[in-house]
């Protein structure tokens, strides 16, 4: 078996896995998007619906053919505190009527007795008075709903009733049944549809026969969603039994000519209640309505109606020809009365009447079919089916920004069929679909990526860099684990307290172990940050390889560097030790030797004993000059090759010129001394040009003259290493008992 099968197998199902949960949820997501298509509960759709309307509202003008007369604050003012008498009222329907109003409306409720009526007042409020001859007088005077009445006789026009209805007209449980048989003004287009599905109205208290002869009832409630914005207005009501128009609908009525509305039978749906609607004809235009005869609201851009104070009519100022061919609506303003949220902000009843009026005349409903719920549903299994193949073959944060940018292109289409053709579709549960399969599947694939991870950087001691894992999570790359043979960098690492040291730890063995278990884990992690690959070995040696599992390119570079930055982690730590009470004094040495050439590395092991290494002359080579570091004194040794292919980086000072037993030739060795800032530098030129020098003349055999360069290398800054101790000495043999007759300058390594 293969490395690459051996990881890979165990955690295979922690991919497949997130498929079964995900294509549970979407298809829960499915059936829920479906369900609720039609439902006023969905508020996030409602809310987005909301912001189309705002960026695409409608073109019609809500001016053209309506009129508000608002009962202000300059009204009460004149007249006195609200509420009026209905003989006020009737002189303001009086003073519409003459200034040629096409219609009036009377959108406050008279559902309920008139508090100032000589009616009420003498047989509620002075009854068990001991007037009761003036309580008679004042109940025989006449009603002032008769008052009001007799002057909507002499115009077209309704009055508002049920403001409040017993339920939520929006639900399927507040349907009543209506019996349209007698409804001269209501047009039904099955002639066997005599009893209608309608959301049930009723009236507070009762409304005068002869009012109620005089103007048609309309339904004055305005239920809002459950996040309390109104974005659906019911047309057609059951009222104790019998079809009513809202006051929209009769504005709009009046608006067009007063002609018989035409409301068309689902002959596909049923309620235990009657027939349901699924749409109205008014004058020629027709349009679609929900099974609870709503449409949705659909502002326009202007919410330009225009208005006149109730006083002006009462005073008589003017002739007010502005009312003249106007249905106009007669209500409070949103000082005095109520208002009510919509998508385009707060608004007193009335004016939201007029502008619901204004929209059915303009047939302007935006359009949400039944089939929009089947496609919303269908587009979530595809757009999550989608998703999830897709995601097979990216990371994490790439498969989110997959499901990002398919969800701003989705928003963008739904926001495009609302704008040119009027048409609602969600986009939301397809996006949140995209989200659920991409982040499901990338997901999973992390989570088993970080187990296998977790599995290979245990086997392997926590030795391999970052891109080779990002390899190992990918299906194709487990291949990187197979071995290579090829040239690499080694760094031959060692930790090591000197031996006086030691003797003053015997007493703390655990501090001993702690400082080198800590100091080990900061290698290790230096080697990986770096690219590299750590193996650890006895004690406290640790072996990285460059340009291992995966390729790379400035590998004798990028090894040279690690060590300059192990050196530095080191200068760190022995700070530390400084800081202690108990280390104090006690230094932690580092010996590097770094050597480059071909090699075979691969894991080497089994199971959890398994871990990443290489062999070949590199490898015995830089362990040759690490071992060479407690002799020369630097840090760090590297070889020829190393130097050849990075001195134009790195400050190296030439240590020596050695033969080994196994060197087929002698080989120069180099201390790796700093970074190009030290290279850079003019004390370490005069100290590397007057090494240089020595150099030559000590190999040369003229012990005096190298001694004289010798005298001025160690007057440089950082000469105080072991190095130029032992050339001292060097020089000093050589002077006195002069050279051999095969003088080389070579020093036999071991010798």
């Amino acid at each position: 078996m293969t490395s690459s099968h051996m990881f890979r197998g165990p955690f295979q199902w922690l991919s497949a896995l997130p498929l079964l949960a995900v294509t549970g949820i979407l298809t829960v997501m499915a059936i829920m998007t479906l369900t609720s298509a039609q439902s006023p509960e969905a508020r996030s759709r409602e809310v987005l619906f909301d912001y189309f309307q705002r960026m695409a509202p409608a073109e019609y003008d809500a001016s053209e053919k309506f009129h508000l007369v608002l009962i202000d604050r300059e009204s009460v003012e004149a007249v006195g505190p609200w509420p009026w008498p209905r003989t006020v009222l009737a002189s303001l329907v009086d003073a519409t009527a003459e200034a040629g109003a096409r219609g009036v409306i009377l959108t406050e409720p008279v559902d309920k007795p008139d508090p100032l009526s000589p009616e009420t007042i003498g047989r509620f409020w002075l009854e068990g008075a001991s007037d009761d001859a003036l309580a008679e007088q004042l109940s025989r005077l006449p009603r002032t709903d008769v008052v009001l009445a007799r002057a909507f006789s002499k115009t077209k026009g309704a009055v508002a009733v049920s403001l409040t209805p017993p339920g939520n007209p929006n639900q399927p449980s507040a349907m009543q049944r209506a019996d349209a048989k007698d409804a001269g003004w209501l047009n039904i287009t099955d002639s066997g549809a005599d009893y209608i599905a309608l959301p049930g109205a009723r009236y507070l208290y009762g409304l005068n026969p002869e009012l109620s002869r005089a103007a048609q009832p309309a339904v004055a409630a305005l239920a809002t969603d459950p996040d309390g914005v109104f974005r659906r207005a019911p047309l057609l009501w059951s009222l104790d039994g019998k079809p009513a128009p809202s006051i929209a609908l009769k504005a709009a009525q009046l608006a067009l000519g007063d002609n018989a509305i035409t409301a068309k039978v689902n002959l596909n749906a049923a309620n235990p209640q009657g027939r349901v609607l699924k749409a109205i004809s008014l004058s020629g235009g027709a349009f679609a309505i929900s099974p609870q005869s709503a449409v949705r609201l659909y502002l326009p851009k202007r919410l330009n109606i225009p208005t006149t104070s109730a006083a002006r009519l009462l005073a008589g100022a003017g002739s007010n020809s502005q009312l003249s061919g106007a249905v106009v609506l007669i209500g409070l303003d949103g000082d005095l009365g109520e208002t009510i949220r919509t998508p385009r902000g707060e608004m007193p009843l009335v004016e939201l009447h007029a502008l619901a009026a204004a929209q059915i005349t303009a047939a302007a409903m935006p359009k949400r079919p039944g089939w929009t719920g089947y496609l919303e549903a269908l587009g979530v299994m595809v757009f999550g089916a989608a998703a999830i193949m897709i995601a097979q073959r990216m990371q994490f944060w790439q498969a989110v920004g997959f499901a990002a940018a398919v969800s701003v292109v989705l928003v963008l289409a739904a926001y495009s069929a609302f704008s040119l053709g009027g048409l609602l579709v969600n986009p939301l549960a397809p996006s949140l679909a995209l989200f659920v399969g991409a982040l499901s599947v990338a997901g999973g694939k992390s989570i088993g990526g970080v187990l296998r991870d977790d599995s290979v950087r245990g086997s392997f001691h926590d030795t391999l860099p970052e891109p080779a894992m990002k390899k190992l999570r990918e299906e194709s790359g487990g291949d990187i684990l197979e071995g290579v043979n090829r040239d690499i960098t080694v760094l031959a690492c060692e930790l090591r307290f000197p031996d006086e040291d030691l003797h003053g730890m015997e007493n703390i063995p655990g501090e001993v172990t702690k400082l080198m278990a800590a100091a080990s884990l900061d290698l290790r992690q230096t080697i990986i940050d770096t690219g590299g690959v750590a193996d650890q070995a006895e004690g406290g040696r640790i072996f990285a390889y460059y340009n291992t599992p995966t390729e790379l390119a400035d590998h004798v570079q990028a090894g040279c560097a690690a060590a300059l930055r192990m050196i530095e982690s080191m200068d760190k730590i022995n700070t530390d030790l400084e800081a202690s009470s108990v280390t104090r004094g006690m230094q932690l040495h580092l010996a590097i030797g770094v050597a480059t050439g071909p090699c075979f590395a691969g894991p080497m092991g089994h199971g959890r004993n398994n871990r990443y290494s290489a062999m070949g002359p590199a490898v015995d080579r830089a362990a040759f000059l690490r071992n060479q570091s407690e002799y020369y004194g630097p840090a760090m040794i590297c070889d020829e090759p190393v130097y050849k292919q990075t001195h134009h980086l790195f400050a190296y000072l030439e240590l020596d010129k050695i033969r080994t037993r196994n060197a087929e030739r002698p080989f120069c060795i180099f201390a790796l001394i700093g970074n190009p800032f030290i290279k850079s530098s003019k004390g370490f030129r005069d100290l590397d040009e007057a090494h240089r020098e020595m150099l030559i003349a000590y190999r040369a055999g003229k012990a005096e003259r190298a001694r004289e360069l010798l005298d001025k290398t160690k007057k440089s800054p950082g000469a105080k290493i072991a190095l130029f101790d032992i050339y001292e000495e060097r020089v000093r043999k050589l002077s006195e008992q002069g050279a051999p007759e095969d003088w080389d300058g070579v020093h036999e390594a071991g010798a």
